[in-house]
């Protein structure tokens, strides 16, 4: 029996599949078999996937279900002692599984991992660096204020105890993954490895935007009403929580390829924030926000994505994430991390 089952849900990604494989093959620790849930895709990925001859990879086609019913599909077909998932479009490092499986069995009171994660772009190129959150033991009030496991590509967890809360909730629109971690936190003891192991990756074009961050967020809102119903102590907190996912989603709306019908969705956002977190109007990236909405509004979007190039520095709003708040105190980052570099794929293979 492999110590990991590694899971796949793959849905139309024949662009970026084979490279997210063979991070996989190319693990320094190789005990894994790999889960591959076709959730059938139309493209070539089925095609793409068949070419792989390692052993080790199970590929099944179902009809198409979502992703979270494509994980639990792959739970069902897991064999490890461990489970790790992996989005098709996203990357580990050679070491990610090697040091997350020595960290639980060095820690017998965790039976959850996770790591740190940068965000990469269509291309693999650096885009920007992940929230590098060390939470350990118990960390069910900390993530239920920010999501630090970040994307669904990081944890690694004991079987027993992913089947133990009932594997992914399917009637979650979005942010699954933040739902399990916190279905297990509730439970189980959390560790970390202090390293940057996952590269998430982030689509920086306009397609489909609409429909994905309405989505988002209802499934955000799902998971922060869920939890705290569940653990009625999070009453107090869930202002925080939604506060803090609606900046999260604030930064995500005006990063990249500003338009007016961003601009609106983001003076929306900007509402919930006050509602949720009224000290954040005394924030000097208020202000910056709203400039970045007024000209994503009023301007072409030529001509607001000119100015916001020729004046980073005016229009920088990455200072967001430094007002994320943890348990009423303010996350201070070293948010210039944030800022744009070049990504060397070489990266992967240290």
């Amino acid at each position: 029996m492999p110590t990991v089952s590694v899971i796949i849900p793959a849905y139309n990604a024949a662009k970026t599949i084979a490279e997210t494989v063979d991070s996989v093959l190319q693990q320094k620790f190789d005990d894994f078999e790999l889960i591959i849930v076709n959730d059938g895709s139309t493209d070539h990925t089925l095609e793409i996937l068949q070419q792989f001859t390692d052993p080790r990879i199970r590929i099944f086609t179902f009809e198409n279900a979502g992703p979270q019913r494509s994980r639990n599909r792959g739970l069902e077909k897991a064999n490890g002692t461990f489970v790790s998932f992996l989005d098709a479009d996203d990357l580990w490092t050679a070491d990610k599984l090697k040091l997350q499986i020595e960290t639980l069995q060095n820690n017998p009171a965790a039976s959850v991992i996770y790591s740190w994660c940068d965000v990469i772009d269509e291309q693999g190129e650096f885009l920007r660096r992940g929230g590098h959150f060390i939470r350990r033991g118990d960390v069910f009030t900390d993530l239920f204020l920010i999501n630090f496991g970040e994307n669904g590509s990081n944890f690694l967890a004991y079987l027993d105890a992913i089947k133990s809360v009932g594997g992914f909730d399917e009637k979650i629109v979005a942010a699954q993954d933040r739902d399990m971690l916190l279905s297990l936190a509730s439970q189980y003891q959390f560790d970390v490895v202090p390293k940057v192991q996952v590269f998430y990756r982030k689509s920086t074009t306009a397609k489909s935007w609409s429909s994905s961050i309405e989505r988002t967020r209802a499934g955000i809102e799902q998971v922060i009403n869920k939890h705290s119903a569940d653990q009625p102590e999070m009453a107090a907190y869930k202002k925080q929580g939604l506060s803090n996912s609606y900046k999260h989603m604030l930064f995500e709306c005006l990063n990249n390829h500003s338009s007016r019908q961003k601009g609106l969705y983001a003076l929306n956002l900007l509402w919930m924030i006050m509602i949720n977190d009224h000290s954040f109007v005394t924030k000097k990236v208020f202000f910056k926000v709203l400039t970045r909405i007024w000209i994503a509004i009023a301007l072409p979007q030529k001509t607001s994505q000119q100015l916001i190039e020729q004046f980073p520095k005016i229009f920088n709003i990455t200072t967001i994430y430094g007002y994320l708040k943890l348990d009423k105190a303010t996350i201070h980052q070293d948010v210039d991390h944030f800022s744009r570099r070049q990504f060397n794929h070489n990266v992967l293979e240290k």
